[in-house]
């Protein structure tokens, strides 16, 4: 119990100790958090695209049929997409590789660049797709392989979009609901 004696409070040392105690636990506690958090904790891969469309095409990608449609008016500025898609994908571990239908039929006035997504991990990314292009095969990402099990799964098409001329990320994406099949 404290003793107040004038102007001095005296505190016994046995609530001194406790209290020491206790501050030291709070440390140990606070850095041991920290450690765990700089060192030890597992995050998750962030799924950004690129501010500028990537330099090198879709080195899958194929000319689609050409539909005779004109180019979709635009406002200055501004951009108009036509999407063509399937809303299935296999992946196939054993070859690494994303089998999918997307295209970026002719009449868009955007270049696209198209990522798969699997529980918020990137499975496979395309190159740039310019307007008339679509990609069917994709290869994996260097660690999606080990992030997958067999059997099905929600995922989405991440669709990015970029200006031909100048390379700039458009102000809008898109994300596409799919059903993705891994096989081994």
């Amino acid at each position: 119990m404290a003793k107040q004696t004038g102007r001095h409070i005296h505190v016994q040392e046995k609530h001194l100790n406790y209290a020491a105690l206790a501050l030291a636990l709070v440390a140990i506690a606070a850095l041991g958090v920290t450690a765990w958090a700089l060192f030890f904790r597992q995050t998750e891969p962030s799924i950004l695209a690129p501010d500028y469309a990537p330099q090198e095409l879709e080195e899958n990608a194929e000319e689609m049929e050409d539909t005779g449609r004109e180019k979709l008016d635009a406002a200055p500025g501004g951009g108009a997409v036509s999407l063509q898609y399937q809303d299935q994908v296999v992946v196939e571990l054993g070859r690494a590789r994303a089998s999918l239908n997307y295209g970026n039929p002719a009449e868009s006035t955007q270049d696209v660049l198209v990522q798969i997504v699997v529980r918020d991990t990137l499975i496979a990314q395309s190159g740039r797709l310019t307007p008339g292009h679509q990609v069917k095969t994709l290869a994996l990402e260097e660690n999606a392989a080990g992030t997958l099990q067999p059997g099905g799964y929600d995922g989405k098409f991440v669709v990015s979009f970029y200006d031909p001329d100048t390379g700039a990320k458009a102000n809008v994406d898109t994300e596409i609901p799919v059903s993705v099949t891994v096989l081994e």
